[in-house]
């Protein structure tokens, strides 16, 4: 054990004091310095490096690393304690950090690694690039968390580079999980503990695989699944992985936030923290060519498209992404599109998560998602989901000023108030008056002219309402799996109205009506509507709307059926709309009908 690691967690003045106090427990603190602390090894990690490129990377078609201008995280350490905040997506997602700092910048980085990955023979072999490990669940162990945040303390007072996963574990979804707290907070602590003069630089990381090694177990885990713990026979698993494709790993930097430390009450500076580099993360999500062509095809709940139909909806999405600022990795730029996209959609195909169907009387061939490949497939699609949340409203509400249902500036900032309201469990959304602000934009794109306001859209002759609806429709179908589930949500509630229940029976119920409307139903059309995570979400939007309470043991009971109903209604008529919203788009002559392609 390395000595200068004893002497500084030991000098850290709330372990020291606590030594102090009970002497006893220095033996303890020792074995819990060997159980956490990294040891990265120049050498070792240079052996890693060429067994990644002659093994890791030949899975994938490589790693693709965007940073902003300027970038010199050598130079940033002189001036600031630098902490790395990345998505997690996979567990492929420590090698290829760890990998392009060392290939890019010669630096070592000190990764925190969940303990259940401390396993023979990977877990020494992390250690030594860098890995320390932590405990899923401390709370109760004062000296453990003592210790490790003296850890901490002592990585910062090396000053060596720190890097951790903010959402706590891997997304199974796609979609950023919300920050988990712990660490910021210990960060904070130790760092307001070392007298020198440099502020922290966190900058945010976002992680973008093309396809997810782990997909298959993502997805049997989303339908109910348990998790399965990870055990040195799992590491056979990764030779079967060579008749896949992989595609690129996208890792792109954002601006560093710089934070000189925390003033105040410790919780509101983390949670603030936290979330900073949550949104920064999420606003730094790249488009990729396989979560484009996810988008584009997941719309399509049974049907299929052909190429042609493919790279239509795919370039009208790709325009909307460089109008609106919204990041797209270099291989969709500079007239790449068609190939990365056509690369992507092989891909697909070749992991069997696509189907080429060809019709040899209609002399066309087209595509299809595989109907026990969609949650996979899905998972993509989520990634960048969050960018389109706002077309996707305006979408909704453009039905409804078309219809004459919304006539004035109020009842418009309301329906967009409820759609946010509805999607904000499942996604972390920008404010009312963000929201407000990109709706605007949204606006004013697809009609090619500055808005000054909002309400504008409501003066709108039907040609601007079809120029707008031209624009965003290809967004008027991303959320419909998740209205289903609200749907099947509320008529779950209906059965179990007259009962007390559990999530367990809760989820027992939705499962069953799910399974009964894709084979009988004429509502749900999705087979990724049902999802654990985002049906456990649903519960705590019933409460909100004050139609389900919480009772003894955790237990839930419905208190007002007739609202039941009424929701029940609702998702009824907005997944309605939307099916009209594209019948009136495809029959208008103004408009096109690209179901011809």
């Amino acid at each position: 054990m390395q000595s200068d690691v004893l002497e500084i967690v030991s000098s850290y003045p709330k372990l020291a004091a606590r030594l102090v106090e009970r002497p006893q427990d220095r033996a303890r603190m020792e074995k819990l310095v060997a159980e956490i602390q990294g040891d990265f090894s120049p050498a070792v990690v240079k052996t890693l490096s060429t067994f990644i490129e002659s093994t890791f990377l030949k899975l994938y078609d490589g790693i693709n690393l965007d940073l902003p201008n300027g970038t010199d995280l050598a130079k940033l350490q002189e001036t600031h304690h630098v902490v790395l905040v990345p998505n997690h997506q996979s567990h492929a997602d420590y090698v290829a950090l760890t990998y392009v700092l060392w290939k890019n910048f010669g630096l070592p980085v000190y990764v925190a690694g969940g303990i259940n990955l401390n396993i023979f023979p990977i877990g020494a072999m992390f250690r030594k690039a860098g890995a320390f490990y932590i405990r899923r669940s401390f709370n109760s162990d004062i000296l453990y968390k003592l210790t490790f945040e003296a850890y901490i303390y002592f990585l910062l007072k090396k000053n060596l580079l720190v890097e951790f996963f903010f959402e706590g574990g891997r997304t199974r979804t796609g979609k950023l999980m919300k920050p988990r707290y712990g660490l910021f907070q210990m960060l904070l602590e130790a760092h307001s503990q070392i007298h020198d003069s440099k502020p922290f630089m966190f900058i945010p990381v976002a992680l973008a695989h093309e396809y997810i090694p782990e997909a298959k177990a993502h997805a049997r885990e989303l339908g109910g699944g348990k998790k399965v713990a990870e055990k040195p026979t799992q590491l056979l698993k990764l030779f079967k992985l060579f008749n896949k494709r992989l595609g690129t790993i996208h890792v792109r930097f954002g601006e560093g936030i710089e934070v000189p430390g925390y003033v105040g009450e410790i919780k509101r500076a983390t949670q603030e923290l936290a979330f900073e580099c949550f949104k920064a993360v999420g606003r730094g999500m790249p488009v990729t060519p396989s979560s484009l062509l996810a988008l584009v095809m997941l719309d399509e709940p049974s049907g299929a498209l052909t190429w042609r139909q493919i790279e239509e909806k795919a370039h009208d999405v790709i325009d909307y992404c460089l109008k609106l600022n919204i990041p797209i990795t270099p291989s969709l730029k500079d007239g790449k599109l068609d190939d990365c996209l056509r690369s992507a959609l092989d891909m697909f195909i070749g992991n069997k998560k696509i189907d080429l169907i060809k019709r040899e009387k209609l002399n066309q061939v087209f595509y299809a998602v595989k109907s026990e490949a969609r949650v996979e497939v899905l998972f993509h699609k989520n990634m960048i989901l969050h960018h389109f949340l706002v077309p996707g409203f305006i979408n909704a509400a453009w039905f409804k000023i078309f219809s004459g249902e919304i006539k004035t500036s109020m009842q418009l900032t309301r329906f967009l108030q409820q759609q946010r309201n509805e999607l904000k469990y499942d996604f972390y959304l920008p404010s009312i008056k963000e929201m407000i602000l990109h709706a605007r934009d949204v606006v004013a794109y697809a009609v090619g002219r500055p808005i000054h306001d909002l309400d504008e859209a409501l003066s709108f002759n039907p040609h601007e309402l079809y120029q707008l609806a031209s624009r965003v429709r290809h967004f008027s179908t991303a959320f419909s799996y998740l209205y289903e589930a609200y749907y099947l949500s509320a008529i779950g509630l209906k059965y179990l109205a007259q009962e007390t229940f559990n999530s367990e029976r809760f989820l027992q119920v939705t499962h069953e009506l799910f399974s009964l409307e894709l084979e009988h139903g004429r509502v749900v059309k999705y087979p990724e509507s049902y999802s654990v995570p985002i049906l456990k979400d649903t519960l705590d939007y019933l409460q909100n709307q004050d139609v389900l309470v919480r009772v003894d043991g955790g237990k839930f009971k419905v208190t007002d059926v007739a609202k039941v109903d009424l929701l029940i209604e609702k998702f009824l008529r907005d997944l309605n709309d939307q099916v009209a919203i594209n019948l009136k788009f495809n029959r208008n002559p103004t408009l096109g009908n690209d179901s011809t392609s």
